[in-house]
């Protein structure tokens, strides 16, 4: 009981301290609208996202998609923000949706993990896409739900995302079809895959439970990274080296990752973004973050809310990731040396 309860202070510590915005509030979804119809987007905004999502939708309601997954159907979405105001429009395909972006960049396909509703998600693409200046797709699944306890969250979560495989499977493949037909949203850019933190469960069920061979048929992501894995760190070699289907695979770790040693102790499994230990994939490259960013977690981008920054060796090791370019571990390794342990000590989560 006293290591649960560790755990359980671990977890809604350093989830408290990565976000202070109530995303539920009435505030905060007055800050978006559902458009009837599909009227063309501005001309001038701030920012363009798009979102693939199994929530349930229900268009009438301020909070217009709910906290649970519905694995029946994906909903593409197209968001355009304007002067802090969101409008977001539905798409009946995701190439509909792509082509609406109103510039070609790299893409990024982001799936967050616990803890997040739709606002929630939106910030994060919102601060990849600004920060780092590539397109993103965010796969939008219901990580937390606000009625609930931590520790109901913490399993919900977790379920949420292995329900969520089949449907990220499915959009991989149409992304796959995409880039083999030369779509013009896809042509000629780069496609990288980010899976952060429970994300990555998707990933590992996907390689687990569905038919490889289609997705393996044709090569079609740049860089593949899963990011402070939270998924069991054990025999992660035999799914890894299954995928054919990335040109280069990154996985990150840190063995002082607070949040995954909170996950450590509630599921009593080493976690894959925790240290490594036993046989590594030989088609992945393994980075460690520890003396990069300490106790960290998330430490991929900059948030209004929290005074750590990312030391500017991480920004350009982060810009290159997502922009689909080639690091080899040395590189990595240089790029990720940047400060004294007693630096990292003063920094927030």
């Amino acid at each position: 009981m006293g290591k649960f309860l560790l755990a359980l202070m671990m977890l809604i510590s350093s989830v408290a301290s990565a976000q202070t915005t109530d995303f539920n509030s009435v505030a905060a979804w007055s800050q978006f609208h559902f458009e009837v119809g599909n009227e063309p987007p501005a001309v001038a905004t701030d920012t363009c996202l798009v979102f693939v999502s199994n929530r349930h939708l229900m268009p009438d309601s301020l909070r217009f998609v709910d906290q649970f997954v519905d694995t029946t159907s994906l909903k593409y979405f197209f968001l355009e923000r304007q002067g802090g105001k969101w409008k977001v429009y539905q798409e009946p395909t995701l190439a509909e949706a792509m082509l609406r972006l109103p510039a070609k960049r790299d893409i990024v396909l982001y799936a967050e993990g616990m803890g997040k509703i739709f606002t929630a998600n939106v910030l994060r693409a919102q601060l990849m896409n600004t920060q780092y200046n590539v397109n993103v797709v965010m796969f939008d699944y219901a990580s937390t739900n606000t009625t609930y306890k931590p520790s109901k969250n913490f399993n919900f979560a977790r379920e949420n995302a292995r329900l969520s495989a089949g449907q990220y499977y499915n959009l991989l493949l149409q992304i796959q079809q995409a880039r083999r037909a030369d779509e013009p949203w896809i042509s000629g850019v780069r496609f990288t895959t980010f899976s952060h933190s429970m994300g990555n469960i998707m990933m590992r069920e996907m390689m687990l439970t569905q038919n490889l061979q289609p997705l393996n048929d044709y090569p079609f992501v740049d860089n593949l990274v899963l990011n402070a894995a939270c998924v069991p760190q054990k025999d992660h070699a035999e799914w890894v080296e299954q995928m054919k289907f990335a040109r280069s695979i990154y996985i990150h770790h840190n063995r002082k990752d607070i949040q995954l040693k909170g996950a450590h102790l509630l599921t009593m499994k080493k976690q894959l973004g925790e240290k490594i230990s036993g046989r590594k994939a030989p088609n992945a490259t393994y980075v460690n973050f520890h003396n990069a960013v300490g106790f960290k977690h998330t430490y991929f981008m900059n948030f209004p809310y929290n005074d750590y920054r990312i030391p500017p060796e991480l920004v350009k090791y982060f810009s290159k990731l997502l922009t689909g370019e080639g690091i080899s571990s040395t590189t990595a390794a240089s790029l990720l040396v940047v400060r004294k342990e007693k630096e990292l000590s003063a920094t927030r989560l």
